[in-house]
């Protein structure tokens, strides 16, 4: 995923702090900040972990889900969700057939789902959400900010990542 941990030493943007520090559905809550929302998928595919993860190691096989998060047309937020193939073929959750619906509002219905550790990172340039920003013609001058979050369904990991795009945080009156 390229993150960057966040040094807790610099303080997170006014701005964004109580959203990626927020531990209840995203979705949900930007859904409150617009008339529209949208989740435009940018690609599914199954490939390798990157990095280890909660449950997998560097290499193992995962299945991923890309998307954007659109308030009112606007890009808010890059998701990427990596589940393990296990995780992926247990049937909990029909993960290719979420199309343009959001993966937040079933994990946060989904009973058999335990919500672990957040944290928050940061992204420079760099990363696919630092690269994918530029392509939108969102311009930046300091790291982006998201949030990692760990789930276990019905005992098997995944992970949610979500990093806020500079659209966001402007017009959350940031940067």
């Amino acid at each position: 995923m390229q993150a960057l941990f966040a040094d807790m030493e610099q303080p997170l943007p006014p701005a964004l702090a109580s959203w990626l520090q927020d531990r209840n559905s995203l979705t949900l809550r930007l859904k409150t900040q617009c008339r529209r929302f949208e989740v435009k998928l940018l690609g599914e595919w199954r490939g390798p972990a990157d990095e280890d993860g909660p449950g997998w190691r560097l290499g193992d096989a995962l299945w991923h889900r890309e998307v954007l998060l659109l308030l009112d047309g606007v890009p808010w937020v890059y998701a990427l969700t990596e589940v393990p193939l296990a995780t992926f073929a247990a049937g909990d959750i029909d993960f290719q057939g979420l199309g343009d619906r959001p993966l937040g509002e079933l994990l946060f219905t989904n009973d058999a789902l335990n919500r672990g550790k957040l944290l928050i990172t940061r992204h420079d340039r760099h990363s696919r959400a630092g690269e994918l920003a530029m392509e939108l013609g969102q311009a930046y001058h300091h790291p982006l900010w998201g949030r990692s979050r760990h789930f276990t369904l019905s005992g098997r990991p995944l992970r949610v990542n979500e990093i806020f795009l500079p659209a966001a945080e402007t017009a959350l009156g940031g940067a």
